[in-house]
């Protein structure tokens, strides 16, 4: 598990700079950065039900930051999971391999059985994201295309994770042990399931999928016997 907020008294202001650069806070409703990402993911979105249990447990943290906290809060219609980014806003990538992934994706997902992720539980990291936690057979995906994607970011997450959003201000030590002691309960409540048929290259150009283009969606398993 990625470090959690179960050994902080409050989020600090070092560990939420790199937060808040990810968005312009200039005003009370963040927004985020426009970036130029190229990227392989499933979702986008998930299914309703397990959109219906995500935006529950949104609203259940919502309801534990005292008010004027700013925060971000995912779109429900963006909801994925991350499988492998092939380019991140600060690498550089030769066009024709941002190009050529999407033959290769294609290639892949053929002979990749489909699967399912199990979702249960929240975690709040010190920089404040606000994950659902995602077990599963992803692995065997995300290492057949990095094993295919030479050019692919060498920063990638071993997480089947959903972002849900980002708490950008700290909420002081009494409300923060009210929002360890929700995080803890979470652990092992489950969320739903994702079924994982599809995948989609995507380029996006803001943070969160507020602003991107599909590029191709690959079927799973379509060379199977």
């Amino acid at each position: 598990m990625i470090g959690d907020i179960q050994r902080l008294s409050d989020f600090s202001a070092e560990d939420l700079e790199s937060s808040r650069a990810l968005f312009e806070i200039s005003t009370f409703i963040p927004t985020p950065r426009r970036f130029d990402v190229w990227t392989c993911i499933c979702g986008l979105p998930v299914s309703y039900a397990l959109t219906t249990r995500l935006r529950a447990l949104v609203g259940s943290v919502q309801a534990l930051l005292p008010p004027g906290t700013r925060t971000y809060w995912v779109d429900p219609r963006n909801y994925h999971c991350e499988i492998l980014v092939i380019k991140r806003p600060d690498e550089e990538v030769p066009e024709p391999w941002l190009r050529e992934t999407a033959t290769i994706l294609d290639r892949v997902s053929a002979v990749q059985p489909p699967f399912i992720i199990v979702y249960e539980g929240l975690v709040i990291t010190p920089d404040g994201t606000v994950i659902a936690q995602g077990y599963g057979q992803l692995d065997e995906l995300r290492s057949r295309l990095r094993a295919s994607v030479p050019v692919a970011s060498p920063r990638q997450s071993n997480l089947a994770h959903i972002s849900l959003g980002r708490i950008l201000d700290p909420i002081g030590q009494p409300q923060f042990a009210v929002l360890q002691a929700f995080v803890k309960a979470s652990q092992g409540e489950p969320c739903g399931t994702l079924w994982v048929d599809t995948v989609k290259y995507v380029h996006e150009r803001q943070w969160y999928m507020e602003d991107q283009d599909v590029v191709g969606t690959f079927r799973l398993g379509t060379h199977q016997s």
